[in-house]
């Protein structure tokens, strides 16, 4: 997994790539995902439009998914020795807002198709939901553009889902997700702060039936420790990604 390390300038301030493996919940490789981080900060998620001139943000895009056809094409010949999905999934991180852009639309779709051709698939991890702030024309490209992908066998997942914000439900209801992000260390300090176990029971039937009426699976995010890992392994996860199982390689 150890990738030689690269760094770009972006607007005063130095940009990179990481990347970290997502493992099924018998601890075999099923995916992973790459995402910008700035300055040792991570941009995406929630915000890196805000930050990024949006030029730079397509450059970004750019060599992002460069990145994910190169390493698909490494390991496109081990699918086929083994009989078996090894990294079937490539997860890009992509600020929601971002997706009004047709031509990153379309960028995404010929990268997807490449990826179909090494045996994988292309996932879009979507962050910002809801759009509180986009205006209603941009609200209908980004959806336009979100089942667009869809339509072209990218798979879209919701990137850092707080199952307390009521807000989303909306999102969540309408079959957009083949994916939920759910970040255990801010699940973690919930239940501990709150002491309560009718929280941990709504948060798992929840999760069981969302997965039930929109056969979403979910990925429990952001484990860090062991305490994180046992209250992932304790409710319905599909996948696992955070430092507990291997650390962020930056590419």
């Amino acid at each position: 997994m150890n990738a030689t390390g690269c760094t770009s300038h972006v607007n005063g301030a130095d940009h990179y790539l990481s990347r970290q493996l997502i493992l099924t919940r018998d601890d075999c490789p099923f995916g992973s995902e790459i995402r910008i981080n700035l300055d040792g900060r991570q941009v995406l998620p929630p915000h890196a439009s805000c930050t990024l001139p949006a030029h730079q943000m397509s450059g970004i895009y750019s060599e992002i998914l460069m990145q994910t056809r190169l390493i698909a094409f490494s390991l496109k010949d081990r699918n086929t020795a083994t009989g078996k999905e090894y990294f079937s999934r490539r997860f890009v991180c992509v600020a929601q807002s971002d997706l009004v852009d047709s031509a990153l639309t379309e960028e995404l779709i010929q990268s997807g198709d490449a990826l179909r051709a090494f045996g994988q698939t292309l996932v879009v991890a979507l962050s910002e939901l809801p759009l509180s702030a986009a205006s209603f024309q941009d609200k209908k490209k980004i959806l336009h553009n979100v089942y667009l992908l869809k339509d072209h066998g990218v798979e879209i997942a919701l990137d850092h889902y707080i199952p307390q914000d009521e807000s989303v439900e909306m999102f969540t209801s309408l079959n957009l997700f083949d994916y939920i992000k759910i970040p255990v260390s801010d699940l973690d300090s919930s239940l501990k702060l709150n002491g309560n176990p009718d929280l941990f029971n709504q948060l798992y039937e929840r999760m069981t039936m969302l997965s039930h009426n929109t056969k979403v699976s979910f990925i429990a995010d952001r484990v860090e420790h062991s305490a994180s890992h046992v209250l992932a392994r304790a409710l319905p996860f599909n996948y696992f990604q955070g430092s507990y199982y291997s650390p962020a390689d930056n590419l």
